[in-house]
């Protein structure tokens, strides 16, 4: 059963005035949140809680959204549903963008072109197109669209609905994920806004993800919570380098040797993060971060045989990574960039948010 809530209430409305009073004087938690309607705040929040939202894709948020834009947060949800990396590549299929969130959306089979070779990448995204690129997003992530045939009710407008798009429209309706625009209608070549598209990504992680985390609608929770994290992050730069040269040992979780997971298990236990005990185990901890997202505090994983993790450290910036390496050997700093490490690197998971 489908967990999410169909519409926006009352009295959501009414903690988002709360969450707006609450936040002067203080860091928003979002860039730009202030150019968000009231309605929508708490939601952009929540998206952005759940690793669904990328720096351009903050502020301006009551202005339509563009193909391009709208790749952006497809392909970064494809990444939380999927729990991969989405392609990467520079040899781009079309003549009017080199954007690799456009290009990694049409590898994966979530986008086409506007017709020959060209993309229209500023173009504004219309509610049909809105609609195909989440639902291939799901069928890219391998998400089951288990859809009654008795729940496919159609919007009166449904015969305008170009042809490939109706079946996604069908299916996102009978999902919840969108609605019409009142009196039963579509409204296909429709606009999206910035917000609205947010919170649609939004419906779709929380339907088909384990990983979807509520946002606590406390405002004073909501405005401090980017505070918490970068008061543990502050603490973690402390106790690192207390571990720094000391000796590897299989099994070791300190004070005075550690093994890999060890080291991690024992430095974030003192953060007040519970982690499993193994790295294999711990890679599947927090949220899915992309190589290239990766902040301080973020552990690394690697797989020497490509498949199975056997090493965990942990990102502390600028290609650099902390860790127990093996016998003979003590903790220390290493390159992720280069190497072996950057060869096994395997995936990075965020358990500090």
């Amino acid at each position: 059963m489908l967990k999410w809530m169909k519409n926006t209430s009352l009295a959501t409305g009414v903690v988002v005035l709360g969450i707006m009073m609450s936040t002067v004087g203080h860091a928003l938690p979002v860039n730009g949140l202030n150019s968000a309607s009231d309605w929508a705040r708490v939601e952009i929040v929540n998206a952005h809680e759940n690793g669904l939202l990328t720096d351009k894709l903050q502020g301006n948020f009551k202005n339509n959204i563009t193909r391009e834009d709208f790749c952006e947060l497809v392909v970064k949800l494809y990444e939380e549903l999927s729990d991969k990396a989405a392609p990467v590549e520079d040899n781009s299929p079309f003549w009017d963008t080199n954007n690799r969130k456009v290009i990694a959306a049409y590898r994966l089979g979530i986008v086409n072109g506007t017709g020959k070779g060209r993309f229209s990448p500023n173009s504004t995204a219309t509610r049909e197109e809105v609609s195909v690129m989440l639902y291939r997003t799901l069928q890219a992530a391998n998400k089951n669209i288990n859809i009654s045939a008795n729940n496919q009710s159609r919007f009166s407008d449904h015969n305008v609905i170009s042809d490939w798009a109706q079946e996604a429209v069908t299916a996102l309706r009978a999902l919840e994920v969108i609605d019409g625009i009142g009196g039963n209608q579509f409204y296909p070549k429709g606009t999206t806004s910035r917000e609205q598209a947010i919170i649609l990504v939004k419906r779709m992680f929380k339907g088909f993800s384990d990983d979807y985390v509520e946002t606590d609608w406390d405002p004073g929770v909501l405005v401090s919570r980017g505070d918490e994290r970068n008061n543990q992050i502050e603490q973690l730069k402390k106790l690192i380098p207390l571990e720094m040269g000391k000796p590897y040992q299989w099994g070791g979780t300190g004070p005075n040797s550690y093994d890999c997971s060890g080291l991690v298990y024992t430095l974030y236990g003192k953060l007040g993060i519970s982690l499993p005990r193994v790295s294999a185990a711990q890679s599947t901890a927090g949220t899915y971060i992309p190589r290239k997202d990766l902040q301080y505090g973020d552990l690394v994983f690697f797989a020497r045989d490509g498949k199975n993790v056997n090493h965990v450290g942990i990102y502390v910036g600028n290609g650099q990574f902390v860790h127990a390496p093996s016998t003979g050997d003590v903790v220390k700093t290493s390159s992720l960039v280069t190497g072996y490490y950057d060869r096994c690197y395997y995936t990075a998971r965020r358990v500090i948010k």
